[in-house]
């Protein structure tokens, strides 16, 4: 890389266009943006940098046709945040100094998933993801059936935790972990029902194959112990068609081992989908709850501060804006719940 430094003598205005980020400069003097290639998935996020001489005191401007930029001062560096939707995206950077010159324009081009269009590529595996802290899969919390039916020794049946993938392309959520922080807590490693439970027939419109969430679809994590519940309490759900039907690999039931998810009271407790191993955080991909995170799965806490929701009996707390925060006013409560469903567009 040049070494990047400051000279009063020099001033200009760049518009520089950036995609796959494997374009050669039109001047060997020109400044670039690195990396090479900045290939990103959809709603993922990738660092940019400046690479070539930059005046002094240069005011430098980011700008991006979609998705968005965020920059650190000098101006030097941005993180770039993708849209949703596949394609090339043009981002332009004017570095503009007391000096001018004439402007010395930069073509690159940053290619968003795919650019021939939604659905064409097959599913981002859980290895093939990027992991590193700026890359955030499109998939979310959705819903939590966090106060299920029943006492604490049977609500264990009707627990689960919805997923919903935002983007555009499918991913597989294989290997991927649910949290919740408690005294016997344990992660929840994700995989298909039919790999667990071989044996235990769901309804007939639904899929139990595989880990694979299609794009604008919804995944539903049931407890493995969800059709052994007693009929007393058991609450039989019935599925939106075509949902995905996730269980722990493990454990017999989700989240904490004692008290497993609750929804209300001083037991209440947070959710954390990341990806990982069961001791270590590689990338917190959604919450519920805003749990105080950590590099590390016993470090992640509860916040006293911004606790879930306080829900009734037999009800769940569903995120209202898919690409919203993990917020109290961004979630509304659910009487018997909606798994598999959701009023996103």
């Amino acid at each position: 890389m040049r070494r990047l430094y400051y000279s009063f003598a020099i001033g200009f205005l760049f518009a520089i266009s950036l995609g796959a980020c494997s374009g050669v400069p039109t001047a060997a003097n020109e400044v670039k943006i690195l990396p090479e290639d900045c290939s990103v998935p959809p709603g993922g996020q990738v660092a940019l940098t400046l690479d070539g001489v930059v005046p002094p005191n240069a005011l430098i401007n980011w700008a991006t046709s979609d998705g968005s930029l965020v920059t650190t001062s000098p101006g030097l560096n941005a993180e770039f945040t993708a849209p949703v939707t596949p394609g090339k995206i043009t981002i332009t950077v004017s570095i503009i100094s007391t000096a001018p010159a004439a402007p010395t324009p930069v073509t690159r081009q940053c290619i968003v998933g795919t650019a021939a269009g939604p659905n064409t590529d097959p599913p981002l595996a859980a290895a093939q993801l990027p992991v590193a802290a700026s890359i955030t899969p499109p998939i979310i919390i959705s819903e939590v059936m966090s106060n299920p039916c029943g006492d604490v020794a049977s609500r264990h049946w009707n627990e689960y935790v919805e997923l919903y993938n935002y983007g555009n392309q499918a991913v597989d959520v294989n290997g991927w972990w649910l949290y919740t922080p408690g005294d016997s807590g344990t992660p929840d490693e994700l995989v298909a029902w039919s790999t667990r439970q071989p044996n235990d027939r769901l309804q007939d419109d639904v899929i139990t194959d595989t880990t694979v969430i299609p794009a604008r679809g919804f995944a539903v994590v049931l407890s493995p112990s969800y059709t052994l519940g007693g009929t007393e309490n058991h609450m039989p759900y019935h599925f939106a068609p075509n949902s995905i039907i996730l269980t722990a690999a493990a454990s017999d039931s989700l989240g904490d081992d004692t008290y497993n998810i609750i929804g209300n009271g001083p037991g209440r407790a947070p959710v954390v989908l990341y990806i990982g191993t069961d001791t270590v955080v590689h990338k917190v991909v959604s919450t519920y709850g805003t749990p105080k995170l950590s590099q590390y799965v016993h470090e992640i806490a509860v916040d006293p501060n911004e606790m879930p929701l306080d829900l009734h009996a037999c009800s769940s707390a569903e995120r209202i804006d898919p690409r919203g925060p993990d917020t109290l006013s961004n979630w509304h409560e659910v009487r018997g719940g909606s798994p598999g469903d959701a009023p996103y567009h």
